[in-house]
């Protein structure tokens, strides 16, 4: 009898609603500021790493070896025995590969694991995707085939106000950013397809960042009906909410849509202020 749980990081910024259901479990990336290191969304908040920024920009590391050992013991103790490994773009971090070594070597459990290419929320509807499927007892084998499916047909935009912070943790090039800065410009990044990040577009200002990213997203969908919608934002609830406005206002609707609060770690590298439009097709 398959008994399938699904395992994610904590850059895919799974809604809580997800995270609370049996059945899923979230490994926490570690952040780590000159004096002390915290578990990601476990013992430190985005709005706390966002506080503190001015003061100093923390670095963010893949979960550690115990954290993972800690959290197999657990799902195996609570009886499962298939795993569906779904991590943020092998492009951005190293937790994909760093978890395949642990996952191939425990053989409690029989297990698929996934590169999503994607990062933050992008990678949390993939989730909510198997665990949906999952969830109306479908068995591993097609569960791990509608997710590989389901990350050839994923994207993710974000607007952000600076660069600042992804060029401090040398997610994207000081000259990329400095050109950004000199015009007061809103880059948009999205992932290419090796996952690494890469801009999309450079918008005067966030509301025309959003208006952009809808056209982005609604090329993106075409004709097509069946999809998920999610929207990050980073200590910004009313732009999150304008921006799923935004989407409603021009016809795009998801058979289920998320607003979340982006996660510490990304929010190290991202800073407040971000709004983030993610679409899965199902």
């Amino acid at each position: 009898m398959e008994k399938i749980a699904v395992l994610v990081d904590s850059c895919c910024d799974l809604p809580k609603e997800y995270r609370d259901k049996n059945g899923v479990y979230e490994l926490p990336m570690q952040i780590a500021y000159h004096d002390k290191t915290y578990l990601d969304r476990v013992d430190i908040s985005a709005e706390e790493v966002y506080e503190h920024l001015p003061v100093e920009i923390p670095k963010t590391s893949l979960p550690s070896g115990e954290s993972i050992e800690k959290t197999l013991n657990e799902i195996a103790e609570d009886g499962y025995t298939h795993i569906i490994s779904i991590s943020v773009s092998s492009g951005l971090s190293g937790t994909f590969n760093f978890l395949k070594v642990f996952l191939d070597d425990d053989d409690r459990f029989t297990t698929k694991y996934f590169d999503t290419k994607q990062v933050a929320i992008a990678s949390g509807l993939i989730a909510i995707g198997a665990k949906d499927l999952i969830d109306a007892g479908k068995g591993f084998d097609e569960v791990a085939s509608q997710v590989a499916t389901m990350i050839k047909h994923a994207v993710v935009y974000f607007c952000i106000p600076t660069l600042t912070y992804l060029r401090a943790g040398g997610r994207i090039s000081a000259a990329a950013s400095v050109v950004g800065g000199m015009l007061k410009l809103a880059p948009i990044i999205t992932c290419k397809e090796d996952g690494s990040y890469t801009i999309a577009a450079k918008a005067r200002g966030m509301k025309k960042g959003q208006k952009m990213m809808l056209d982005f997203a609604q090329k993106f969908i075409g004709e097509d009906k069946n999809y998920l919608i999610g929207i990050g934002q980073g200590a910004d609830e009313a732009g999150g909410k304008n921006m799923l406005d935004l989407l409603h206002d021009n016809g795009i609707k998801g058979q289920q849509e998320f607003t979340e609060q982006v996660g510490p770690a990304l929010g190290v590298h991202t800073g407040p202020g971000l709004i983030g439009v993610a679409v899965v097709k199902i």
